[in-house]
């Protein structure tokens, strides 16, 4: 059990902490099997396996070996890394709707791994995908409870797309193959794993399991697998500062045909393209996915602009469809969560800088009721802080001012409509106070 929790670590050298329990091929409960927390547990406590925040990334799951070459903290692998996930998070979810249209599995009850939460779940153990199926191979009739009713089967897939998959990279996958084949109260299951490329040897193990070894190449052709390590490049690129905007273009094109596609890369280019902005015009060094630490908890910074005694600027960006809505949930957590705790680390850091200016970026649209709590919030601790809203007029403004006309293009083609800034308040450049 520790072996297979090592490799999975290990294959993808940075592993965001909700993931390990679908990765490492331990049950989550199960008798007479160690379960993956107690493999985590047990692993850290032995000083094999350390977790620890990163940017943009939250709790993660690292070998101590690796832990200590990333002090201080590889900008790079972290990059790399965060644009693994937006890769495997498109594949999954076109792998979705490729079953959704062939009526494959049940058309609202297929899962996919979030961000946070729990992980899809058939059996005792957590999967990337799951997908209940009623198609003749995987159906079976019940003999027990209820005689002759029809028992669903599932789909049951796991990714992996930043390395060639060796035999350890996919021990841990097989082992849960294994052991849901051997649980009796368990549907018949088709299982699929998707990798780059595969090891010979990797590639026949899965094969003689019963297993489908799927690439991108396989599963949507050429031009779409060259996307997906188009994306992850471009996306590490734009995260270490060298910004493509003409590779952002040809990735929507490209990407795009995916259904659910262009939703997942949407937030993250928005993120880099306003980091780029503020780059161009910035005295100080941009950081990205800033983690904050105060009193009341943890906050991340998407855009994070600190030069002592001279500017201290904390942007959060919404990267939305033209004419789409932000969340309010989403803006009350800003207001009263990350902005509290970022204050809190800015205070306790003892260093002189002035009045700090939190920024919200969006190229979305604010409700009546987002509006107001932004003004009252503003209102109220005028003398702290400042707050600025930047929409999708002033946006426009924003990418015109660094005078760079391939940013300007991604940003009108995929994120600003072409008649916009109803219903967001423009704040402009003039320092406004803002409390929560």
């Amino acid at each position: 059990a520790y072996a297979r929790a090592l490799g999975a670590v290990e294959a993808r050298k940075i592993l965001p902490l909700d993931h390990f329990k679908i990765a490492c091929g331990a049950p989550l409960a199960q008798k007479k099997h160690i379960s993956a927390d107690t493999v985590l547990k047990r692993l850290t406590a032995a000083n094999v396996l350390v977790v620890e925040p990163l940017p943009g990334l939250g709790k993660c799951v690292l070998t101590k070996r690796e832990f200590e070459t990333l002090i201080p903290i590889d900008g790079n692998l972290v990059a790399q890394t965060r644009a693994r996930l937006i890769a495997e998070r498109i594949l999954l979810d076109s792998i979705k709707e490729w079953l959704r249209r062939l009526a494959f599995a049940s058309y609202h009850k297929i899962s996919v791994r979030a961000e946070n939460g729990s992980p899809p779940r058939v059996g005792t153990f957590a999967w990337d995908l799951t997908a209940p199926s009623y198609v003749a191979g995987l159906t079976t009739w019940s003999m027990s409870k209820k005689p002759g009713k029809k028992k669903s089967g599932f789909v049951l897939c796991d990714v992996l797309l930043n390395v060639e998959a060796l035999p350890q990279h996919i021990e841990p996958f097989l082992y849960k193959v294994k052991s849901l084949q051997a649980l009796k109260n368990v549907g018949r299951a088709m299982f699929v794993f998707v990798a780059q490329s595969y090891d010979p040897e990797a590639f026949k193990a899965l094969r003689t399991a019963g297993v489908i070894p799927a690439t991108p190449e396989s599963l949507f052709g050429k031009d779409i697998a060259k996307a997906f390590s188009d994306l992850i490049e471009t996306l590490t690129n734009a995260a270490m500062g060298a910004l493509d905007p003409v590779k952002f273009d040809e990735l929507f094109e490209k990407l795009g045909k995916l259904e659910g596609a262009v939703g997942n890369m949407r937030g993250a280019f928005f993120e880099l393209l306003v980091a780029e902005i503020v780059r161009k015009k910035s005295p100080a060094q941009i950081q990205l996915n800033k983690i904050c630490t105060g009193k009341s908890g943890t906050a991340e910074v998407d855009v994070w602009e600190l030069k002592e005694g001279i500017v201290a600027r904390m942007i959060e960006c919404k990267g939305m469809a033209p004419g789409a809505f932000v969340d309010d949930e989403e803006i009350e957590l800003w207001l009263t969560q990350r902005i509290v705790r970022v204050r809190q680390y800015l205070l306790g850091q003892g260093s002189r800088t002035p009045k700090p200016c939190f920024e919200l970026w969006t190229s979305g649209r604010l409700s009546g009721e987002a509006q107001a709590r932004i003004e009252k919030t503003r209102n109220a601790n005028a003398s702290k802080f400042d707050l600025r809203v930047i929409g999708p007029e002033a946006l426009r403004g924003e990418a015109k001012a660094v005078h760079d006309p391939s940013l300007l293009k991604v940003l009108e083609q995929h994120f600003i409509p072409e008649k916009s800034g109803r219903g967001i308040p423009q704040f402009g450049h003039q320092s406004q106070g803002v409390s929560t």
